[in-house]
């Protein structure tokens, strides 16, 4: 259950300066602003031009940001946040496993039976790929480059090559691993937006909204989000919106600081828009990660998130990647599958399938969180073809109506047993924006379904 977040203007101006905020946390010398739509733009709008938030120069943020915030032509502005993928050390101290809650081999069983499906094309927003990688040929679209500007989305991180490995590394080529949707028509395309920056993988909020709205504009189904952070933004909340309209999942991690994210701020997961769905990520033994992020109301489902095995830069293999980051692909996977059989289903019941149809107890200890089990591939499929025929060819648009924005955070890791091929195959949120109005949260409880 997700509370909605009701707005009361007040039109008052709360000091920015007022709240601890690093430098690092924003860019210095630009803002995101989106302006109102100018009188007789009507006909923009009716052709498919949303009013999009855009970046302006400026020379300093701060004081630009109070200066900015009462002018009539403005509906909001906002910092430039920097987000960054929040990695966990390659030497976690946990056992690989199997990860058989998940009954993979049943799931693909089902697949190769059913025969050639929908193509699924998956934008992962994160460092870019290893575009060169012997185990992603052939599954990637084409991409681009937020951080660079370029159309050669190359990875020097390493983040986003791990992603994309776990879900559509190539199997039973006799090499390497084997991602999770291995065996469907999978289409991967890298949309770049981080990069390596002194050790750390960080990109700008600018970029990562950027991202959205190209992938949904050039005809991604779902969007994988491993990243996150701990201040609220209304231009990554228009860009989730707008892929929800446009029948585009958002399925993101919940965070590596081992907090409740139901009393905590996180970003992108703890939006309620009916698209999210926000993955934690289990170890071993059936547990949540000691430093998975958990919430009964604002976090969705469990995934592997410890020891995954998958790709990385320069042709090579991570066996010990860890963090919701890498977790959150295996959801993405597990929707991938679904959309692949039934292509027509909308947003809402792609989230219903996966969220009604998970694995709790026997041995598996997910309380905390709102679907109260991890993700399981094969009982996905079987909801999947026991599905209503008429929720099959609704709209894939459709997804309910979508509360006030909210927020943004961010995080990477990895997480869940290594699909070795055999051949079968940061914590203090940032200080708030100066906003317009003052902004009263009832805590008022927003359903998502849930199967």
């Amino acid at each position: 259950m997700k509370y909605a977040t009701v707005t009361i203007s007040v039109f008052l101006v709360l000091a920015f300066s007022c709240l601890p905020v690093s430098a690092d946390e924003y860019r210095q010398n630009e803002l995101i602003v989106k302006f109102k739509p100018v009188p007789g733009s009507s006909h923009v709008m009716a052709a498919g031009k949303e009013n999009r938030p855009v970046i302006i120069a400026v020379d300093n943020a701060r004081e630009a940001l109070s200066e900015m915030q009462g002018r009539d032509d403005v509906e909001y502005v906002e910092p430039n946040y920097v987000i960054e993928a929040e990695d966990i050390p390659d030497d976690w101290p946990y056992d690989a496993a199997e990860w058989s809650a998940l009954e993979l081999p049943d799931a693909w069983d089902i697949l190769d039976r059913h025969g050639p499906g929908h193509r699924v094309v998956v934008a992962v927003i994160d460092s870019g790929v290893d575009a060169a990688h012997p185990d992603l040929q052939g599954i990637l679209t084409s991409g681009y480059d937020f951080a660079n500007n370029d159309e050669v989305p190359e990875d020097d991180a390493g983040h986003g090559t791990k992603v994309c490995g776990i879900i559509g590394a190539l199997g039973g080529n006799g090499i390497g691993v084997a991602g999770v949707a291995w065996n469907i028509d999978v289409g991967i395309m890298p949309l770049k937006f981080m990069k390596n920056n002194d050790g750390k993988t960080t990109g700008s909020l600018s970029d990562a909204v950027g991202a959205i709205y190209h992938a949904v504009d050039n005809g991604a189904d779902i969007i994988n989000a491993s990243w996150g952070f701990y201040s609220y933004s209304y231009s990554l909340s228009d860009a989730i919106q707008y892929a929800r309209d446009h029948g585009v999942m958002f399925i993101c991690s919940a965070g590596n600081k081992g907090q409740d994210n139901d009393t905590n701020d996180h970003y992108p997961s703890n939006y309620p828009h009916e698209n999210v769905i926000a993955v934690a990520a289990m170890n071993s033994f059936g547990e949540l990660a000691s430093f998975s992020n958990y919430g009964i109301a604002n976090v969705d489902i469990a995934a592997p998130g410890v020891g995954i095995c998958t790709t990385d830069r320069n042709g090579g293999y991570s066996t010990w990647s860890s963090g919701t980051s890498f977790a959150t692909p295996f959801v993405t996977s597990v929707a991938a599958m679904v959309r692949y059989l039934s292509p027509g289903l909308g947003v809402t019941d792609v989230r219903s399938i996966l969220l009604g149809s998970v694995i709790a107890g026997e041995g598996l200890d997910f309380q905390n969180i709102a679907s109260g089990g991890c993700v399981n591939a094969y009982q996905a499929l079987l909801s999947e073809a026991q599905y209503d025929a008429s929720a099959k060819t609704s709209a894939p648009g459709t997804g309910g109506t979508d509360d006030n924005a909210v927020v943004a955070s961010g995080e990477g890791g990895g997480g869940g047993g290594c699909l070795i091929d055999s051949g079968r195959n940061s914590g203090n949120p940032l200080g708030l924006v100066i906003i317009f109005s003052l902004t009263v949260l009832f805590r008022m409880p927003f359903m998502r379904r849930s199967g």
